[in-house]
């Protein structure tokens, strides 16, 4: 899925092993209030995760500082208070949704913070990157690993009243195997028994999805799939009465897609193109009705979102700048700043159609020239970290032997002579059979630290002779070049997110196939026990270093700026939205 972006201290690993006990939801109605976070400082708890190749347009903070807030369950941190009344939560977005509130198509992160309040999903990730219910009651592996069997509540509702049963789960992941599927197939559901004869029409329904009754739907799958709950975690539960009659073609274009109706926290309300988007309390939320009456999701942009929040016309913005003057300015106008540890990696993707990146020596060139170090330390000034890999340095599994590709352009430049580019008639450009190394660097905007880094990342690849030509655009714009796989590109700059236990071999972004990677991707999803596991992924990690498909930029820490009078919130990484209906204006 497209969208979706370090030091820090890991200290479990995702559940996804085969353990036949139930996994019991978290309580209703215990109702305690979250301490608000009021320091830069906190407890990184990072295990073995995985970067989802999704677009991410937010701030793309990624963990690595060791940083992320305390917080407990949703249920145990809310208590009753003054009923906060009408107040209104206005959250910043650095660029415009483009509209697609599907669970299963959306495209962006900024769709996605809507996606993920308007709907909800079977678990969610909790803070020590393990799986707990949201919207199942409960969850219980067979003992062979395979089979995985929800139990789900009988008094669900969706938006407009209809009730949610076992046959809207069943349908909302049986879907994702039909031909007509509008994105590539979903490695999950290629997973699970019955895919082919489905994918391919000789059965009506998936043979490993099964409707037990109104509240009980398993899933089997073909062999033990590690990643199983990170899918359940990422792809919220869509309404069965409703997409049914949509040609699963047209989802992306459906009046449907841009009218979301969810079972979450957040009703949809409107959605003004380039202003913002208001949700409404959903009076019939599952673990209770939310405080605050409207959730508002305002379009802004770095260069406005400070005078915005001083002046009460915004409440939660996440940081796109660790300048340490504008955290004095944070602090000295009373807002609040809380950092943890972030979850999206920003990287420069590669065409591995273009004959001349296909040269495993260019791309490592192209790798080793750009001054990764530096960009982190001047436009993250030190919030963040270096990865050389698709995941964390801190991730259990991440290697310590990985090839760092330090900054060295003498090295870079000799690497891209031994592939046969030179500089033979001295304008400072390299050249091989009479052709110039031209290279038109793509990069959106919204992101200022992204914004930044483009001229840097150009300066470095000028100097080892490529001719680098800057080309901006807004984010869905840029990202609709690596989402057609007929345009050919030369880089661009984008992030992903990092998934707890979610391993993705699907760079199609690059066009980029290897048997030996596809091979070492396969072991790591059919693998559950721990310790194999981590050597699997581990591996997988030094393959992708080796092979340097993607440049692998920098690993932000993620910040949020509120103003004091917001309260109830108590976010961890993976759930910017943890808890959302305990959040609300006070006085």
């Amino acid at each position: 899925m497209p969208e979706r972006v370090d030091g820090l201290t890991p200290t479990t690993t995702p559940d996804t092993g085969p353990p036949a006990a139930v996994r019991p939801a978290r309580a209703r109605s215990e109702t305690k209030e979250h301490p608000v976070r009021r320091t830069l400082a906190g407890t990184s708890l990072l295990a073995a995760a995985a970067l989802l190749l999704t677009a991410c347009a937010n701030p793309e903070p990624v963990g690595s500082s060791g940083q992320t807030s305390s917080s407990t369950s949703a249920a145990e941190g809310a208590t009753d208070v003054a009923d906060p009344g009408d107040s209104t939560i206005r959250y910043a977005l650095w660029s415009n949704p483009n509209g697609t509130f599907n669970p299963l198509t959306y495209f962006t992160d900024y769709d996605r913070a809507i996606v993920f309040n308007v709907y909800s999903r079977l678990v969610i990730v909790d803070e020590n990157q393990g799986f707990t219910p949201q919207l199942a009651e409960g969850y219980e592996w067979s003992e062979d690993g395979r089979t995985l069997t929800f139990t789900l509540p009988g008094d669900v509702t969706w938006h407009d009243g209809e009730p949610f049963t076992a046959e809207d789960v069943a349908f909302t992941y049986s879907i994702q195997g039909s031909a007509d599927w509008p994105r590539d197939t979903p490695a999950f559901i290629t997973e699970v028994e019955g895919f082919e004869e489905y994918h391919s029409g000789a059965a009506a329904t998936v043979s490993g999805i099964q409707v037990i009754d109104p509240t009980t739907v398993s899933f089997t799958f073909t062999q033990p799939y590690s990643a199983a709950l990170s899918h359940f975690a990422d792809r919220p539960v869509l309404a069965k009465h409703i997409w049914e009659t949509v040609p699963v073609a047209d989802w992306d274009t459906s009046p449907q897609a841009g009218t979301p109706v969810g079972t979450g926290p957040f009703k949809f309300v409107t959605f003004l193109p380039d202003q913002y988007v208001e949700l409404e309390r959903n009076e019939e939320y599952l673990h209770g009705a939310p405080k605050a009456a409207k959730l508002i999701f305002t379009v802004t942009s770095p260069e406005t979102v400070q005078t915005q929040l001083v002046n009460g016309e915004l409440d939660i913005a996440e940081l796109s700048s660790w300048n340490p003057t504008e955290l004095t300015a944070y602090e000295d106008a009373g807002i609040r700043v809380d950092e943890q540890a972030g979850t999206s990696l920003q990287s420069l993707t590669l065409d591995a159609n273009d004959e001349r990146l296909q040269d495993v020596r260019v791309r490592q060139a192209i790798v080793t020239a750009i001054n990764r170090t530096g960009i982190v330390d001047s436009l993250l000034y030190g919030h963040g970290a270096v990865s050389n890999t698709i995941g964390s340095p801190l991730d259990p599994a991440y290697p310590d032997d990985l090839d760092t590709y330090d900054h060295d352009p003498e090295a870079a430049a000799a690497l891209l002579a031994e592939a046969g580019w030179v500089d033979t008639d001295g304008d400072g450009v390299v050249e091989k059979d009479g052709e110039p190394f031209t290279f038109v660097l793509n990069f959106p905007t919204g992101n200022k630290t992204r914004e930044q880094s483009a001229p840097i990342i150009q300066q470095n690849l000028q100097e080892i002779g490529l001719d680098v030509e800057l080309v901006s655009g807004d984010f869905n714009s840029t990202l609709a070049i690596l989402q057609d796989p007929a345009v050919p590109y030369d880089g661009v700059l984008m992030g992903g997110t990092f998934r707890p236990g979610n391993y993705d071999n699907n760079f199609w972004w690059e066009r980029f196939e290897d048997p030996e990677l596809t091979a070492l991707h396969d072991t790591v999803v059919s693998t559950v026990e721990p310790e194999p596991y981590a050597e699997a992924v581990s591996a997988w990690f030094r393959e992708v270093n080796e092979l340097a498909f993607r440049v692998w930029l920098y690993i932000p820490n993620r910040g949020y700026a509120s103003r004091p009078e917001v309260q109830g919130v108590a976010t961890y990484p993976y759930e910017p939205f943890f808890g959302v209906e305990n959040w609300y204006v006070g006085e």
